[in-house]
């Protein structure tokens, strides 16, 4: 009866292991699908990103044409070229920032793979460790069963070295 608890036990702790393996190969799938949603989002920032920033660039050359000075030499063209490099720098902020949003995210996957793999192995070693303690179980019960004496033949050992009514000489 130990044996088959033992069994048993090992079923369900194996049974418990792929539910625990199936829910992290769920919840990495769940990450790598945020990690797909971070990147169009970020593409999405930094586009929508850009075309504001043309509409200012735009927006102050427009001004400094409008005011009728060169915006090629001098302070208006550094204004013209400290604008273009603050919006660049604001556009590759939002996309570093998204790549690490999406890097973690995909740590996180990795992280409950690495569960997956881990509660597969469980899995297989409940099974082992169930069947291994019927084996110790039965194995006890051996034990204590009471043991049958050996079988001498029935017979007398002849001077030859054999039992009475021949045989090997090797066995009683």
């Amino acid at each position: 009866m130990q044996a088959g608890a033992s069994i048993l036990s090992g079923f369900m702790g194996s049974k418990q292991k792929k539910n625990e393996a199936a829910i992290a190969k769920y919840n990495a799938a769940v990450k790598r699908q945020d990690v797909k949603s971070i990147e169009y989002q970020t593409k999405f920032l930094q586009e929508r990103q850009a075309e504001a920033g043309a509409r200012v660039k735009g927006d102050l050359e427009a001004s400094i044409g409008g005011s009728g000075t060169v915006s090629t030499q001098g302070a208006p063209m550094l204004a013209l070229a400290l604008q273009d490099s603050e919006l660049q720098l604001e556009n590759y902020l939002i996309g570093f920032q998204g790549r690490i949003e999406a890097g973690k995210a995909e740590s996180e996957a990795i992280g409950y793979d690495i569960q997956k793999k881990m509660a597969r192995i469980g899995s297989r070693q409940a099974l082992i460790g169930g069947f291994l303690g019927a084996g110790s179980a039965v194995g006890g019960a051996m034990m204590l069963m009471p043991q049958k004496a050996p079988s001498t033949g029935g017979g007398m050992i002849k001077a030859g070295g054999t039992a009475a009514g021949g045989g090997n000489p090797y066995f009683l």
